[in-house]
């Protein structure tokens, strides 16, 4: 039903524009565009967030995000004021900006489709947390390379792609984008970005390659948590980032509580670091 509605109000402002001239009905058909853009407001642990929804898919987060990890909240809730967080993944910001605006830390986002990107620069200003969170376009992983970003598709907030290295083609269906691969230890060391207490990482299938990319951030005695989100079927993943996180001192301490049945959420902490 809603996409009926949608299709009858696009029909409707067609028909209303179409004895203007080309650039004139284009002009008010941005700037109907720009006056409906759709935001909305809704809180996680009482902290407002808003979100800006500019497709279907987009709308996920502010409906259904931010409370289907109640495990992630409690970690954020117990960050330091002064603490910085990576988060891996950004994707439209809904981590980020919690933290930002709940605890007042620091935020690396790192998310690199460009089509959600949009949207998390947005959202940082429509929260009032640009001076918080500093927004990187970028993938990372276990070297500084180009890379290639396969995209399910064009929408905001949408998940499921995947990352091949150097000019490698994207997966038959895919929208191939090409992007800058850089180590997590490159963004601290040679591009003067503040080493992490915190790291959160939501990609899907290369955690253990942005891991290694890390090396420097995990050893690093600042380091204090670092929250992985797995697919549930991937029991050998899980095996190889314990034993590499377990190289740095870093132990698991919760699996999650995410009931989708499609993947859960693990933190380690260092033992003594609070």
């Amino acid at each position: 039903m809603s996409t009926l509605y949608a299709r009858f109000v696009v029909a409707l402002i067609s028909l209303l524009t179409f004895f203007f001239g080309r650039w004139r009905r284009q002009t008010i058909v941005a700037r109907v565009h720009a006056l409906l853009a759709p935001t909305i407001t809704t809180a996680a642990n009482g902290t407002p967030i808003t979100f800006f929804t500019p497709d279907r898919t987009s709308v996920y987060w502010p409906r259904n995000g931010l409370a289907a990890e109640p495990d992630t909240l409690r970690w954020i809730d117990g960050f330091a004021a002064d603490d910085v967080l990576y988060d891996i993944g950004a994707n439209v910001g809904a981590y980020s900006i919690y933290a930002a605006k709940r605890k007042g830390v620091r935020v690396i986002a790192v998310e690199p489709n460009p089509f959600s990107f949009h949207v998390l620069a947005r959202n940082l200003a429509l929260n009032g947390v640009l001076g918080k969170v500093t927004p990187l376009c970028l993938a990372l992983g276990a070297g500084t390379e180009p890379g290639v970003l396969a995209l399910s598709g064009t929408e905001s907030g949408s998940v499921g792609h995947s990352l091949a290295r150097g000019e490698s083609p994207a997966g038959e269906g895919a929208l191939a984008l090409h992007t800058q691969v850089c180590r997590l230890d490159t963004l601290c060391a040679d591009m003067g970005q503040p080493p992490p207490n915190h790291i959160k990482i939501d990609v899907d299938g290369i955690e253990h390659e942005i891991l290694v990319g890390a090396e420097a951030a995990l050893r690093n005695p600042r380091l204090k948590s670092v929250a992985v989100e797995f697919y549930t079927h991937d029991q050998p993943v899980r095996d190889r980032i314990d034993a590499l996180l377990d190289d740095f001192d870093l132990a698991p301490t919760s699996a999650g509580d995410r009931q989708d049945g499609y993947s859960d959420n693990r933190i380690y902490v260092r033992p003594g670091v609070g």
